[in-house]
């Protein structure tokens, strides 16, 4: 079982790479990160295929955050990335 979890978790940290390098391309930033508008998250969220992670600290989640959003600051991400959907969309946003 261990050794199942361990694997598991390694490939997703690999896809989770891949995706990256991937967006990267597509990315007129060049910081690897994929931009999607406020439509695409609202399309997204309807079809139930996303899920939205505020990885900002407690205090400012607390302070106000997007309904629905999950509370995974990014030093837990690793940590808990257990808990993300696997076939979802991960959308992420930090202010």
């Amino acid at each position: 079982m261990r050794t199942l979890i361990h694997t598991s978790t390694v490939l997703l940290l690999a896809l989770l790479s891949l995706a990256v390098g991937a967006a990267a391309q597509e990315n007129a930033q060049g910081d690897g990160v994929r931009r999607i508008t406020p439509a695409e998250v609202r399309a997204a969220l309807e079809k139930g295929e996303a899920v939205i992670v505020d990885v900002r600290g407690p205090g400012a989640y607390e302070e106000g955050h997007i309904k629905g959003a999950r509370s995974m600051p990014t030093d837990q991400l690793l940590s808990r990335i257990g808990e993300l959907p696997r076939y979802k969309m991960i959308i992420t946003y930090c202010s």
